[in-house]
């Protein structure tokens, strides 16, 4: 009797393990890796998110930066809905960012205006936000960015 009583309880156990393991499927993160943007929402969605580009650049020339940032790399950071970017002296290590700011946009598009439109440009992520594309339209500080799409991975 104590043996069927205990395989009962045994059996309930694991059923109720079972449901709650499969309930948050979408909510823990678990599954297929493919969870989409939602169009909905905005840059929110992204929030602690860290993204960095897939090629260096070379930043040595610019005067607010030394001969480390010879391959550098464009960081992206979201943090309580706003973004920071910044270069990097390499791709393993973040930069401290000079400040975040907000972007305007939802789903997968944003765009961005900071030092009194000195920096203008656009986000696109990918569908399933594992990348983001970063495209200065303006940028005073490194006109040499202005019109290319930066893709950056996340980390």
């Amino acid at each position: 009797m104590s043996k069927k009583i205990s395989t009962i309880f045994l059996t309930l156990f694991l059923v109720g393990v079972l449901s709650v393991s499969c309930s948050n499927k979408d909510k823990t993160g678990a599954g297929d890796g493919n969870s989409a943007v939602d169009s909905s929402k905005g840059i929110e969605q992204f929030n602690g998110d860290i993204y960095v580009s897939t090629q260096s650049f070379d930043l040595s020339g610019i005067e607010i930066f030394d001969e480390n940032y010879k391959n550098a790399y464009v960081w992206v950071s979201i943090q309580d809905s706003q973004i920071g970017i910044f270069p990097g002296k390499d791709n393993n290590t973040e930069p401290i960012y000079q400040g975040y700011f907000p972007v305007t946009g939802s789903g997968t598009d944003y765009r961005f205006s900071v030092d009194n439109g000195g920096i203008e440009g656009t986000l696109k992520f990918s569908s399933d936000g594992s990348s983001v594309t970063v495209n200065f339209k303006k940028n005073t500080v490194m006109p040499s960015f202005e019109n290319k799409n930066i893709v950056c991975k996340k980390k």
